[in-house]
């Protein structure tokens, strides 16, 4: 494999995973979710979902909801031209790319999608890339396949940003308080582990020693990973590192994403106190 197609496959599978982890723990609700009058959505007929559209859309374009969204990043992936404009053709197994009914569909629609596209993508050869694409891609006919393999990777990048953002506002008008719910006795250790960790995140450190009197674990992780010691240390929070520490936080343990310790966040950040404090235990 070249270096190019190697560096277009680390870039889609990078771009990828971020959408992935971004949707994971959609529901129906959120997926469907219409915030004002005249989104652009999926609607239902006698025969499946359809998607909103029209051959010249309208101005200013309509607000598209995560279904509406999800639904053009399968079809994007998916949709044979990402075979035949580099000279290829579609499989079989690769089927016709849905209108996902459900948040659940939605999920497994973007997981056959982009397995379609990388084994595209992962076919292609240095020649495919470098030569023009032809009378099959209409006005790009003299674009290089490169060229298009790039086009794809910004519609999966910018695309994956508007899912993210969305499911950011959709948070944002139900914001919930998982801490004060902890707090009274809404929502135990049991349930949710890392919920000391969460609040660290969060940047909630006044709510840090409650939860911890209240069983929730010192050295639990976020989904990324990190401990609240990790998020202390890097952000400078020498005082909530302190009663952590005291608290039996574990400064061995290193995150996925850096593969840092406690301490390596406190040298990242450049947190000199916190370094000078670690370096003294």
């Amino acid at each position: 494999m070249t270096t190019l197609s190697q560096d277009l496959l680390d870039l889609s599978d990078f771009a990828w995973q971020r959408l992935r982890d971004r949707v994971e723990g959609l529901t129906d609700d959120e997926y469907l979710w219409e915030p004002f009058e005249g989104c652009w959505s999926i609607r239902k007929t006698e025969t499946g979902y359809i998607a909103d559209g029209s051959p010249f859309a309208p101005e200013p374009a309509p607000f598209t909801t995560l279904a509406w969204r999800i639904t053009h990043i399968v079809d994007i992936l998916q949709e044979d031209r990402t075979a035949t404009w580099f000279g290829h053709q579609p499989l079989a197994e690769d089927g016709q790319p849905p209108v996902p009914a459900s948040a659940a569909d939605a999920l497994a629609a973007l997981d056959h999608a982009y397995a379609v596209w990388r084994g595209r993508l992962a076919a292609l050869s240095p020649e495919d890339l470098a030569r023009p694409m032809g009378e099959v891609a209409g006005p790009y006919a003299e674009h290089a396949g490169s060229s298009f393999a790039l086009h794809i990777l910004d519609e999966l990048i910018h695309h994956g940003a508007e899912v993210g953002t969305v499911r950011d506002f959709y948070r944002g008008v139900r914001a919930e308080d998982p801490f004060a719910a902890a707090l009274a006795g809404e929502i135990t250790p049991a349930e949710r582990p890392a919920l000391l960790a969460e609040a660290a995140a969060a940047r909630r450190w006044e709510v840090v020693p409650q939860l911890a009197g209240l069983g929730f674990g010192i050295s639990e992780r976020t989904k990324s990973g990190a401990t609240a010691a990790h998020v202390a240390a890097g952000t400078g929070e020498l005082d909530s590192l302190r009663f952590l520490v005291e608290h039996g936080a574990d400064l061995t343990l290193t995150d996925p994403r850096f593969g840092a310790d406690v301490l390596g966040w406190a040298n990242w950040g450049q947190q000199a106190d916190v370094v000078a404090y670690l370096e003294s235990l």
